[in-house]
C-alpha cells in the first residue's frame, strides 16, 4: 500500500513571494513493505554508492531484509515525476517481535538499556538517500528537511515513546543541531558500510517539543497526520493508545 501526499516548504513559497512557478513542491509517498519500492532502492544504491559507502552490484538496488518486514515502512519523496529521495523507519519495541530494527544488530545493549523500566515502542531512522546528481544545494537541504519532517510525522503516527538514527559521524551535528538527538553510542562501521557511526537517540515527547519550536517547516496537519494512521493500520501497524 502507499499514501501520498504533496508538501510545499513554507520558507520555499516564501523566497520566492509565493509564486508556485518558482517553488519546489515535493511530493511525499509512504510506502509499507508490501509496495514495489525497486525506484527508492535504485536512489538508495546510486547515493550510496556516489558517496563509496557500498560496492557495485548487477542489480542496481540496494536493500535487505529490514525492508520486507510488515513492521518497516519506506517514505519516498518525488518531483516533477521522478524520485529524489528516500527514508526508511523501521518500527521495533512493544507489540513488535525481536529484531525488526537494524540498530538492535550493532547496538543490542543500548536498545535493551531503552526499555529497562518497561516496553516501549521504538522507531529508527534509516537508509536516507539523496538524489547525487542533484546540484541545488538550497533545494537538496530542503530534502533532506522534508524526508526528516516525513519521519516525524510517521512517528507521531504510530504513537512512538522514542526515536532512534545510526548516521555517519560527520552528519551527527545536523540531527543534533536540527532535531535535538543525543549520541548513544558509535561505531567504526553499521549496516555493512564501513564508516564511522553515531547512534543517536532521543524521547519522542521532545522530538515533537523541538519540532513545535521550528514552527511553520515542521508542521504537519491533521489531514496529514489522519492519512499517516490509516497507511500504518492498513498494514497492521496499529498505534498504541
Amino acid at each position: 500500500m502507499t499514501s501520498a501526499m504533496m508538501f510545499e516548504p513554507p520558507h520555499v513559497l516564501d523566497s520566492n513571494g509565493g509564486d508556485k512557478v518558482k517553488n519546489f513542491p515535493i511530493k511525499i509517498s509512504i510506502y509499507s513493505s508490501k509496495a514495489n519500492k525497486s525506484e527508492l532502492y535504485q536512489l538508495r544504491y546510486r547515493a550510496f554508492r556516489d558517496s563509496g559507502w557500498i560496492p557495485e552490484n548487477e542489480t542496481g538496488e540496494f536493500a535487505d531484509r529490514y525492508d520486507t518486514l510488515e513492521s518497516t515502512f519506506t517514505v519516498g519523496a518525488s518531483h516533477d515525476g521522478q524520485c529524489i529521495g528516500t527514508l526508511r523507519l523501521a518500527f521495533g519495541g512493544a507489540g513488535l517481535p525481536p529484531g525488526t530494527m537494524p540498530c538492535e544488530e550493532q547496538f543490542p545493549e543500548e536498545v535493551r538499556k531503552l526499555d529497562a523500566h518497561g516496553p516501549i515502542r521504538m522507531t529508527e531512522f534509516s537508509r536516507m538517500a539523496v538524489d547525487p546528481a542533484m546540484t541545488n544545494t538550497s533545494f537538496k537541504t530542503t530534502l533532506y528537511a522534508t524526508l526528516v519532517r516525513a519521519g516525524f510525522m510517521l512517528t507521531a503516527a504510530a504513537s512512538t515513546n522514542f526515536a532512534l538514527i545510526a548516521v555517519h559521524k560527520k552528519t551527527s551535528r545536523f540531527y543534533q543541531s536540527m532535531c535535538g538527538f543525543k549520541v548513544l553510542s558509535e561505531s567504526g562501521s553499521y549496516a555493512g558500510i564501513a564508516e564511522p557511526t553515531h547512534f543517536l537517540g532521543l524521547e519522542v515527547r521532545a522530538l515533537d517539543e523541538r519540532r513545535q519550536s521550528r514552527k511553520g517547516f515542521f508542521a504537519f496537519t491533521a489531514e496529514e497526520l489522519v492519512g499517516a494512521r490509516q497507511t500504518l493500520a492498513a498494514a497492521q501497524l496499529r498505534p498504541v493508545v
